[in-house]
């Protein structure tokens, strides 16, 4: 079963240059998440500050009560245990055959004998299609085959967290195919928290349950594969579908005219985009709980979605999966509001009804006389109350004449709580910890 990793203002620089600030985020329990961004936003940085090889000048990375931030090296060195991590190039010993180098973890850590290290070794060989290259040295191999050796040393101990630097560069699209249904397998199998940093488009769109985006050193959104992929964030959408107009630029940072020519191209497209399916574990694997927790929590929170959006969830749903949740084609369930929904009635501004029941019960008079036109033709005829009838109350300034039913209140009271995703980001907004998010609150609502 994984861990539970929860980010809290998590702040790095190297000496006055910036690399991201205020970046919270919790990796749920046994769940695969994807951190995209541009080529120089930090994301191996950020991997390697989970696993305490960097400190970061403020925040928090709590991992089984443990703050790697701020703990002592034993401590440390017990919470690496928990992790296995596949390092961006493979990170291996020169000196050491593949064999020597993913059995060094269990020689290090266990106190296995040389048989039973020989019996892991060889399957987590076979898993990555190694076998017949444990003598070779990694400068006597491809790129690839260095990344995988190094994926199969990641996973020799079993662990809770798996950490993947761009598992994808270096490898041809058919290994990358293996490889992403390798990891989905893997969590299937031990439930492993599982946290991916890629460029690839195909990995980011099929693979995870959550994905997240940085970019101009901060962490723009993070949330449920489901929201993210339905998002009009123009980063966010810019880097799904792999195009030039948008945000970022070749230096990352895009010039504001070019920038504002380039989405006017993109405004006949208002679509929401379609999600992609999810990979299914492999035939006569049990099924990938997290899938189930993920779906809960988007369709608790469905409310704050688009009405588009929420369509595109329901399409892109099972039919059992539209059976558990009470869905009938493609009719949101009933504990999920619409946002275009009506107003509920604490929310509902009733106009006072007196002069509307002094009207009602006082007795019928005579037909009254029509009033004689004063007014020239060219101007509007006013009308005058009937003699011996009560005028009727005109209330307050602006306000609309009583008709004895309820209105919606031109300024509803906001929701209780905060919505749960993280959406609108703007170059000049408020740090990343005063907006709003999916993941990462504290006790209280805190965040």
């Amino acid at each position: 079963m994984g861990v539970e990793v929860r980010v809290e203002g998590l702040s790095k620089s190297f000496g006055a240059q910036t690399i991201w600030r205020d970046v919270s985020l919790t990796l749920p329990t046994g769940e695969i998440s994807v951190l995209l961004g541009p080529s120089g936003t930090g994301k191996s940085v950020f991997l390697k500050s989970l696993v305490g090889l960097l400190k970061p000048e403020q925040g928090k990375v709590v991992i089984d009560g443990v703050d790697v931030c701020d703990c002592s090296e034993s401590k440390l060195y017990e919470i690496r245990k928990l992790f296995g991590v596949l390092f961006q190039d493979g990170a291996l010993f020169g000196s050491m055959n593949l064999y020597d180098n993913i059995a060094f973890p269990l020689r290090e850590h266990t106190r296995k004998n040389e048989s039973e290290v020989r019996q892991v070794v060889m399957e987590k060989m076979e898993m990555v299609g190694l076998i017949g290259a444990e003598s070779k040295l990694p400068g006597e191999i491809s790129g690839g085959m260095r990344k995988r050796a190094g994926l199969a040393r990641a996973l020799v101990l079993d662990p809770e967290i798996l950490l993947f630097d761009e598992p994808d560069s270096g490898l041809d699209p058919v290994r990358t195919a293996y490889l992403n249904q390798l990891i989905v397998d893997l969590n299937a199998q031990i439930d492993a928290t599982c946290l991916i940093v890629t460029h690839d488009i195909n990995t980011a769109r099929t693979v995870p349950d959550n994905i997240g985006m940085l970019f101009r050193r901060n962490l723009v959104m993070y949330g449920p594969r489901e929201v993210l992929l339905t998002s009009r964030e123009p980063v966010v959408e810019q880097f799904l579908n792999g195009r030039r107009q948008g945000p970022i630029g070749m230096s990352e940072e895009k010039d504001a005219g070019q920038m504002a020519a380039e989405l006017a191209e993109l405004e006949g497209d208002k679509g929401v985009p379609d999600i992609i399916p999810q990979l299914d574990v492999s035939p006569g694997l049990p099924e990938r709980t997290a899938v189930r927790r993920r779906q809960d929590r988007v369709m608790a929170n469905l409310h704050s979605l688009t009405p588009e959006a929420q369509q595109q969830i329901f399409k892109s749903m099972s039919d059992q999966e539209r059976e558990h949740y009470g869905i009938r084609a493609g009719v949101a369930p009933a504990q999920a509001p619409s946002m275009s929904g009506s107003l509920p009635q604490g929310d509902v501004a009733r106009v006072p009804q007196q002069a509307a029941s002094q009207q009602a019960t006082r007795p019928a008079g005579p037909a009254p006389q029509a009033a004689p036109q004063q007014a020239p033709q060219n101007r509007p005829q006013q009308n005058q109350a009937p003699q011996g009838s009560a005028a009727p109350n005109p209330g307050p300034q602006g306000s609309a004449p009583a008709h004895g039913h309820a209105r919606p209140s031109p300024r509803p009271r906001p929701r209780s709580g905060e919505p749960p995703f993280q959406s609108g980001f703007q170059p000049d907004d408020e740090p990343v910890s005063a907006r709003r998010r999916w993941f990462g609150r504290r006790k209280g609502g805190e965040q």
